[in-house]
């Protein structure tokens, strides 16, 4: 350096493309080959560049493991940056980043289509699962997309305001403008509650299971129904309890055909055979 104090040479500004980002102090350093200073890779090779500090926003506070990680910058990206020690070239710190159309490609454009109007996430729908709400349109979507797929939307078009969170392998969230919510799990889902979890609807409950169900309780359970209570089986019911307890006098429908056991003289267990109509058999003691 040529003088006594970083910065004091005035602002030595450069565009650059990044060349590295396997930073081996992992502190989120990229080596960058800036334009018109270190020339080809035949005059300066990668490995001679110097690591560029990346430059946080100042809502991240980058101390005692606080903030947002400085990685995100990739191969090729084009930075705009500064050397702190001005002229000398050996303290890059990078700025920001430039997204741009390479030839004029819109094919090769750098900005995710989902921020430009353009629903590039194709979900193939299954059950009761509804369309995608996207309704992007520029420049009202704030979209992440990283590397491997994955995507965090927040999109403030008018009347199609939507966040909507995806996973590469197709597990999704999405609530649309009036609130709705849309979730996708592609594979196990597992959910663990270590205290309570109360579950309170207004409107009505449908579960629908292509599979098995199985709900293990080590403690009692308590149903109560005002209504109705229909159950529908179409194998066979096995209940198997200590103590089975039916209110008295409780009466349920018997079948022409069936019989019953009563409490009239001389009749044996099992002979009162329904013939005709239908009879009404009394539970209880």
């Amino acid at each position: 350096m040529t003088t006594k104090f970083a910065g004091q040479e005035g602002f030595q500004w450069w565009f650059g493309v990044v060349e590295d980002r396997k930073d081996p102090e992992k502190l989120g350093r990229v080596k960058v080959r800036v334009y018109n200073f270190h020339g080809d890779k035949i005059q300066t090779p990668t490995n001679d560049l110097h690591w560029a500090f990346i430059i946080m926003q100042p809502t991240s506070a980058s101390f005692s493991k606080i903030g947002l990680s400085p990685t995100g910058l990739m191969e090729g990206s084009t930075v705009f940056g500064f050397f702190a020690d001005g002229s000398n070239g050996q303290m890059p710190m990078v700025l920001g980043s430039l997204p741009g159309i390479p030839d004029k490609d819109v094919s090769k454009h750098d900005v995710t289509p989902l921020a430009r109007d353009i629903n590039s996430i194709n979900k193939s729908t299954i059950g009761p699962e509804p369309p995608s709400s996207y309704g992007g349109t520029y420049p009202y979507n704030r979209v992440y997309q990283s590397e491997s797929g994955h995507v965090i939307e927040i999109d403030d078009t008018p009347n199609k305001e939507r966040i909507h969170v995806y996973h590469k392998k197709g597990t999704y969230f999405e609530i649309n403008s009036e609130g709705r919510r849309v979730q996708k799990i592609v594979d196990d889902d597992i959910e663990v509650v270590v205290k309570n979890k109360t579950v309170y609807i207004q409107g009505n409950y449908k579960v629908e299971i292509k599979g098995n169900s199985e709900v293990v309780i080590d403690g009692n359970v308590n149903v109560k129904i005002k209504g109705d209570y229909n159950l529908d089986v179409e194998g066979i019911i096995r209940i198997n309890g200590r103590n089975i307890n039916l209110n008295k006098g409780m009466s349920g429908a018997a079948r022409i055909g069936d019989v019953a056991d009563t409490a009239d003289s001389g009749n044996s267990p099992g002979t009162n055979k329904i013939e005709s109509g239908s009879s009404t058999v009394f539970i209880g003691d």
